[in-house]
């Protein structure tokens, strides 16, 4: 199954062409992001979809510019979830442990572990456990950490972003907006 470095983008089931042509025109036109660095795929799971990123491209900061965006004139009705994918690799646990340990992450204050999984016989468990063991010194905070580590697992491969937790875009925002002057092109 196909997950890349950059997004994952969840939509309802059966609506992945509805999103794949959504983020396609926010990115293209929107963020006026040449199309030659990017690439929307499917995932074969129903409800998500990716995009890969050229290497030129910071996941963390497209998302900060689609929230902007997305304050001041709602896009999305079929992006649901957009997040940041910064690493690929197979899903081993042992790998994916050893590569975080590689990675000398340093981060102060509180920390949570999110783990998405489909199609694979690993249960959370065996992710956030030896996860949570290379951070002994920050605290668990399930409801508002300072920083999160989200891990998506997709039958074989696994996918992960360290991120503060505001880099989750959710989109349900944009059908309840608190501010009536914000216009949705779509609905107009």
């Amino acid at each position: 199954m196909p997950l890349y470095k950059g997004l994952l983008i969840s939509t309802e089931r059966k609506g992945e062409k509805s999103a794949s042509s959504e983020i396609h025109f926010v990115l293209s036109n929107k963020l006026e992001i040449d199309e030659s660095l990017f690439k929307v795929r499917l995932t074969r799971v129903s409800g998500l979809i990716t995009v890969a990123l050229d290497e030129s491209l910071d996941s963390h900061q497209l998302i900060r510019r689609m929230i902007a965006l997305e304050q001041q004139e709602a896009y999305f009705m079929h992006c649901l979830k957009i997040r940041p994918v910064d690493y690929v690799m197979d899903a081993d646990i042992d790998q994916f442990v050893d590569h975080l340990r590689g990675q000398s992450i340093s981060r102060t204050g509180s920390f949570r572990i999110s783990v998405n999984k489909r199609h694979t016989p690993i249960s959370s468990m065996d992710v956030i456990s030896p996860v949570a063991d290379l951070f002994p010194e920050n605290d668990v905070d399930l409801d508002e950490p300072d920083w999160e580590i989200w891990v998506e697992i997709l039958a074989d491969i696994l996918g992960y972003a360290i991120i503060e937790p505001e880099l989750v875009f959710s989109t349900d925002l944009a059908y309840i907006q608190e501010d009536d002057n914000v216009p949705n092109w779509f609905l107009d």
